[in-house]
């Protein structure tokens, strides 16, 4: 090495081999490597290199780039694999006693060895590193050993220093970060969508069943000439009027989409295809302009130069974060903080401590968890609570510097670019091979490696673009964005199974892709052909996956910088996510679960037409220390799945590899040796740690290296990386199998050796060979299991009797096959309904009728009718009388006069025809003259119903009935006349104006003539405009003189007067008309609306004479109501109903009382998570009258109950129905008062209170701090305080309210301040003065 002094040295797992040898050799001799050929290892790192020379350790690349998987890592499966053949290999444990007794063997397996690296590393490691040394401002060395994330963040900062742009500091998560009052143990977001779907054998000569969705084959046939344009226009990138075969081409497709549309359930050889999208994270990123530095918040929009209405520069997207939090709470945690932050802390032996405040952060945190997980598993009996999911929205800024977006791009196209010359001279090598040229063989053959190669690096960069944006400590670091992306390619791939799913079969999920088999006869591939004689390919099933995605995830605010000076941006669409298909496949291999309702992910096998293996993926044969056995079974049966002509032969010929294997496991191996049955049988695990730090861990591997050490030494097992190889062993029966692992290397040993710790360990007197001590059923149920995964389960699955009997199916499994071949077995409900095209029922909305038309047909009355009067006859008459027969006459007649009564009557309004796109408001306005006609017909078959209801059954439609039926019905009709003839003849007594969800529209609870109604009142924005030019176009309105604040000039006042709606629309353009230099000020635009309705009617009101009769539900203006004072109409003089309800809660424990004094009943409910039960009525009952200041007679008879609950929603829904009681006991007009922390929650959890006008009394914050013990005695003499108090509360409020002239309900908590402000505001508008905003 001195002599040659090499520039590369290349090695295979060198790192952690041969040089860490060679220098440990050289101190063993008092030589120091570094000194004389200046390679020095590095232990921390695990690298050896060099300053002078280039040390290339092919090993990294395998790891890295070859996307082999882990058990296929080896330098014999890597040649096999990559070069194509078999290098010597011999037994590790053998190599000692090769290198003293065979050294020409071991000299022979070194130079493979030398050779096999040599080739790999001339093939594929060479030309990938020092291309990517080209773009990577990286040494080599750096580039081979680095990870993909430190490459990407390299290119990043490289760019970046292009672009002017100052690399961020590396990303420091937050130690403390608290959802929903609790601290969050992990955060991150929902990756890709991986679902298997179907299980069993998919081949393209075996027919299939399909169930297909005609509606689906329709809209494809509707959609043919846009999917078409697209894969010209877009795809094709040319112009359609050069097609010359466009209509042949469509023709062809159409024929065969109508006949499966025509013959929807069909069994035919599929087509099996992996649909994918190419390169989607990286396309989804560019589509979108996905980087970290634009993901934005309003925080920063707000900052933004460009933050203007009707701005396109800011993206919505969608993502799913997924969080675990504490089960203790902020307080809880603060506490412990606290207490922590005083304790001396044990940092390393047992007197070496210091003060909390004197370690680090990262010390604190640890600790702090370390005590807030032992609180939280003694409090709470579990450490973390579920884990939390949440869809949020990201923004995304279309306007930042793209240099994030700009590298990818680079690398994609670039990778594209290696993989079309890769596909060129993949046509090349056919072509040479075809002439037999050896020369352009080699070199087409070594371009395609070249090519390969490079692509396949630039794609392992390219998804790491994704991935690094959540590495720790990453520079450019973005939980969103990596979750917008993840989220994003899950909604394509599964709007596409959506698709899939009507048209043929999907059988399983990919993060990028659909395997899937569709019907035979579905369209494939066909060929456009130009004018300039060119010709383009598609693939249908692509191009309408394409179509779609185009549609749902086109960017069309893309933005592209094109005056960097005056910053000017350009707007247009973006979008290269598309779908490839590969295939279509011979065969497709799906393993299924032993448990029930579980279907494996990402394994599966795929076989290229010409019968080769094309993916295997997830199966024990690729991996390492698997068990052999499994391994060689594996390996022979894949290719069985290709034989046979119907389904039941296919597995005939697979059933027979597993029971040649299940021969040899029942008669003990009989006809192999020792040797070969112990390479069937033995299992390897290669033990990261050394057996030390395993400590008292129990497993197979950790019990094979306790039993090599005691007949190798302890020295042998003292370093990390210990190969274990083992067998199971039968004895000693009944202990677990990690303890019964037996190393193999013992038998290779001396054999009184062998014996002696063979009994020792397996604790047997007789001689110990390795047929007796093994565990034969250990063995045969691993087997049985591969067996039932990739065989028995799927064949039952697809209706094939069990191939191989003496593996049995489990017992979940009987059931599963019974429910498919069920043919009476429950309907899904979307199988009873067929969706409506959107388009379509948009189109037909003026002709689809209201549901309540159901109920108007005459022929279902009739029928209806007609049969129960012949019933009722039949039972009354059973031998049919002519005295019954003139009653069943009778009694049709006047059901037909019944029926005549309850037929609609003809109203044009419900066939006025008003095309909804063209005059939206006139067709408005006949729906609701349609919905008016259709209450009035419901109300009058309801009360037509009442009345035949009660007519006696004797004698059915008599004379006498059926008048008293038409009376009946008069009466009913007479008594909702008559309470809507009191709003209109009396005054009305407000109670409260409560606000509604719609704007301007508020509900006024009143009593009139002492029946409590709920009415709608329409309360419009009335605000002033002063302008020294006229305004008439834009807000409309009358000129008025009011004087102005401040002495501000009055010049054109308009008063404006127009509905909340149309305000809150007409916003931005009142916001215009102030800016302007003509217009002085806009006043009173801030004043609330229920001030305003106050200000305006007051308690007491009366509808004004010129107002129009109408339905209470109609609802009323404001301007519609009239003033009356206290003096003319009296405000609750009469006694009103009313209940007191009390509630407090802290910390999942909370108190209910309601207070009926009309009932003369009290009712505490009590939430205790922890069941200590310490109220009881009569300490209530004690309490009470104790509050009470004057005693009352009525107070001698009332009663107490208690209830408790161990949740809120329990006590929420038991308080419910007792209002809900009350209500029934008590129609007249009740008054809530309420005392809570929190009213709108109350509302929520106790919907009944919405039947009630609700007065709230100001909460005592205080009686929210529960004590931790005694609080039940506590609340509990509160609440009774508070209900004592209560009565004379309810009278000084409705005193309060008749001055004030305020509604009972719509005080504020400062009710003092409040009605000044009343009195005030009503004196400034009697003098005709405004109010200025604020």
């Amino acid at each position: 090495m001195q002599e040659v002094k090499p520039g590369i040295y290349v090695t295979y797992n060198g790192d952690f081999f041969d040089w860490p040898f060679l220098e440990k050799r050289a101190a063993h001799h008092g030589i120091k490597m570094n000194e004389e050929i200046g390679f020095q290892c590095d232990s921390n790192q695990g690298e050896c290199r060099a300053k002078f020379s280039c040390h290339l350790d092919c090993f990294a690349w395998v790891k890295r780039d070859s996307y082999l998987p882990q058990g296929s890592q080896g330098l014999k499966a890597v040649t096999k694999a990559k070069l194509g053949y078999d290098p010597l290999e011999v037994n590790p444990e053998d190599m000692v006693r090769f290198a003293m007794e065979q050294p020409q063997t071991m000299a022979s397996y070194s130079v493979s060895d030398a050779v096999a690296t040599y080739y790999l590393y001339m093939t594929y490691v060479h030309p990938f590193i020092f291309s990517l040394a080209t773009i990577i401002p990286m040494s080599p060395d750096e580039v081979l050993r680095k990870g993909s994330g430190t490459l990407c963040e390299m290119l990043l900062m490289v760019q970046a220093f292009q672009a002017n742009i100052i690399c961020p500091n590396k990303h420091q998560a937050d130690l403390e970060k608290f959802y929903n009052n609790r601290l969050v143990e992990s955060e991150t977001y929902i990756g890709g969508h991986v679902e298997c779907l179907e299980t069993g054998v998919f081949r393209s000569d075996l027919p299939t069943k399909f169930q297909l969705e005609p509606s689906a084959f329709e809209q494809l046939i509707e959609n043919l000439d846009r999917d078409l344009q697209y894969a010209i226009a877009v795809e094709g990138k040319l112009d359609i009027d050069s097609v010359t075969n466009y209509d042949e081409v469509k023709d062809a497709i159409k024929q065969k989409l109508v006949s499966l549309r025509d013959h929807p359930t069909r069994e035919e050889c599929p087509l099996i295809y992996h649909l994918d999208v190419a390169a989607m994270y990286p396309n989804i990123i560019l589509t979108n302009r996905l980087q970290p530095p634009s993901i934005v918040t309003d925080v920063d929009c707000t900052a933004c130069d460009f933050n203007r209405p009707g701005k396109n520069c800011l993206r919505t997207l969608e993502w799913v974060w997924r969080g675990e939090t504490y089960t203790a709470k902020k307080s809880d945690y603060h506490h412990i903080k606290r207490q922590i932050e005083s304790e001396m802390i044990q940092t390393g032996g047992v007197t070496s401590s210091k003060p909390f405040l004197d370690l680090s952060k990262p010390e604190h945190l640890l600790k702090l968890k370390d005590r807030l997980k032992k609180y939280c598993q003694k409090a709470y009996k579990r450490v973390v609570d579920k884990p939390i999911t949440e869809v949020r929205e990201a923004g995304i800024c279309m306007r930042e510097n793209s240099f994030y977006v700009d590298t990818v791009r680079s690398f994609r196209d670039r990778r594209y670019e290696y993989k079309g010359l890769n596909k060129t001279w993949k046509g090349k090598l056919s072509e040479a091979k075809a002439s037999g040229n050896s020369i352009k063989i080699q070199e087409a053959q070594d371009m395609v490696v070249l090519y390969d190669s490079l692509q396949l690096a630039h794609k392992c960069i390219l998804n790491s673009f994704y991935g690094y944006v959540m590495r720790k400590g990453a520079r450019w670091y973005s939980m969103e964005m990596a979750g917008v992306v993840t989220y994003t390619g899950a909604k394509i791939i599964q709007n596409a199974r959506l698709l899939v799913d009507k048209i043929g079969r999907p059988l399983e999920l990919d993060t990028d892709g659909i395997w899937c088999v569709l019907p035979g006869s579905f369209p494939e591939n066909f060929t456009f052909k130009t004018k300039a004689e060119k010709k383009l390919t598609i693939s249908y099933p692509c191009v309408m996956l394409n179509v779609d995605v185009a549609r749902t995830n086109t960017n069309d605010q893309y933005q592209t910088l094109k005056d960097p000076v005056s910053k000017l941006y350009t707007t247009n669409s973006e979008c290269s996510i598309e779908f490839e298909v590969d295939g279509p496949y011979k065969a497709m291999i799906l393993p299924a679960s032993k448990e029930e309702g579980i279907l494996i992910k990402k394994r599966y096998a795929v076989f290229n037409e010409d019968g080769t293996l094309a993916e295997l993926k997830g199966f024990e044969i690729k991996r390492r220390g698997e068990l052999k056995l499994i391994k060689v079974f594996q390996a022979e049966v894949f290719d069985k799945f290709l034989h046979g002509s119907t389904l039941e032969e296919c597995y005939a010929a697979v059933a027979s590899v597993a029971n040649r294997w299940l021969d040899l496991l029942d008669n003990q191996g009989i006809d192999i040796s020792d040797s070969e049955l112990l390479g069937f049988i033995s299992e390897s695990s290669t033990m990261s740690k050394s057996l030390v730090d395993y400590g008292e861990q129990k497993s197979c591997a950790v019990t094979t290296a306790k039993r090599l050490a005691e007949f190798l030494g302890d020295s042998m097992v003292k370093d990390k990386g210990l190969h274990c190889q083992y067998i199971v062993a039968r004895e000693p029966q009944g202990t677990p199998v990690s303890e019964r692992a037996v190393p193999v290397a013992i038998f290779e040993t001396d054999a009184e050796v062998a014996k002696f710790y063979l009994r020792k360990w397996c604790k047997v007197s007789t001689e110990a060979n390795i047929r007796f001590i093994l565990d034969w059923s250990y063995y045969k149920q691993r087997l049985s299991s591969a067996i039932q995964k990739i065989i028995t389960i799927p064949a039952a699955m697809q209706k094939i009797s069990n191939p191989v009997p003496r593996v049995l199916h489990p017992d979940w499994l009987h059931k599963k096959v019974r429910e498919k071949d069920d043919r009476f077995r429950q309907r899904k409900l979307r199988d009873m309904f067929s969706p409506l095209n959107k388009d379509m029922g948009m189109h037909n909305l003026n002709g689809t009728g209201d549901i309540e038309d159901l109920l108007t047909s005459d022929k279902g009355l009739r029928k209806t009718t007609a049969s129960h009067g012949f019933n009722i006859g039949k039972e009354n008459h059973p031998n049919g009388s002519p005295s019954a027969k003139a009653s069943l006459g009778h009694c049709k007649n006047q059901q037909k006069s019944v029926i005549r009564s309850n037929e609609p009557l003809r109203d044009d309004s419900a066939d006025e025809i008003v095309d909804r796109s063209t005059d939206y408001q006139g067709w408005l306005e006949a729906r609701k003259r349609k919905w008016k006609y259709v209450r009035e017909q419901k109300k009058r078959r309801r009360l037509g119903a009442a009345a035949s209801s009660e007519g006696p059954s004797n004698n059915l439609f008599s004379a006498r009935n059926v008048s008293q039926l038409h009376g009946n019905s008069r009466n009913r009709s007479t008594f909702f006349q008559k309470q809507e003839l009191s709003l209109f003849r009396s005054h009305w007594q407000i109670i409260q104006l409560a606000p509604s969800t719609l704007p301007g529209r508020f509900f006024a609870w009143v009593v009139a003539e002492g029946i409590m109604f709920k009415i709608p009142i329409n309360v419009p924005r009335v605000f002033y405009l002063n302008s020294k030019a006229p305004i008439t176009d834009e807000f409309p309105g009358r000129r008025v003189k009011k004087i102005l604040p401040h002495g501000k000039p009055s010049f054109n006042l308009i008063e404006v007067v127009t509905s909340e709606e149309q305000f809150r629309a007409e916003g931005r353009k009142l916001a215009a008309h102030l800016a302007e230099p003509d217009v002085e000020g806009i006043y009173e635009t801030k004043i609330p609306l229920e001030l305003n309705a106050i200000l305006q009617i007051g308690c007491v009101c009366k509808v004004d004479k010129s107002a129009k009769k109408r339905n209470i539900q109609d609802g009323w203006d404001l301007a519609e109501l009239q003033m009356k004072t206290t003096a003319e109409f009296s405000y609750l003089e009469q006694t009103v109903s009313f209940f007191y309800l009390y509630h407090s809660v802290s910390e999942g424990r909370a108190v209910y009382v309601m207070y009926f004094p009309t009932s003369l009943r009290v009712h505490a409910v009590v939430i205790n998570p922890f069941r200590n039960k310490e109220l009881s009525p009569v300490f209530l009952e004690k309490q009470f009258r104790d509050a009470c200041q004057t005693p009352d007679p009525l107070h001698e008879n009332l009663t107490f109950q208690v209830d408790y609950h161990t949740s809120m929603d329990a006590g929420s829904k038991y308080v419910q129905r007792m209002l809900l009681e009350y209500r029934q006991q008590h129609p007249g007009p009740v008054i809530g008062i309420i005392e809570c922390p929190k009213l709108q929650a109350i509302r929520e959890s106790v919907r009944a209170l919405d039947d009630f006008p609700c007065v709230t009394i100001p909460c005592n914050a205080r009686d929210n701090n529960y004590q931790a013990l005694g609080w039940q005695a506590t609340a509990g003499r509160t609440s009774m305080q508070r209900c004592a108090a209560s009565t004379q509360w309810f009278n000084e409020r409705i005193s309060l309210a008749r001055y004030a002239h305020v509604p009972l309900g719509n005080f504020e908590l400062d009710w003092l301040l409040f009605t000044a402000d009343v009195f005030f505001s009503r004196a400034l508008h009697d003098q005709q003065q405004g109010t200025m905003d604020i």
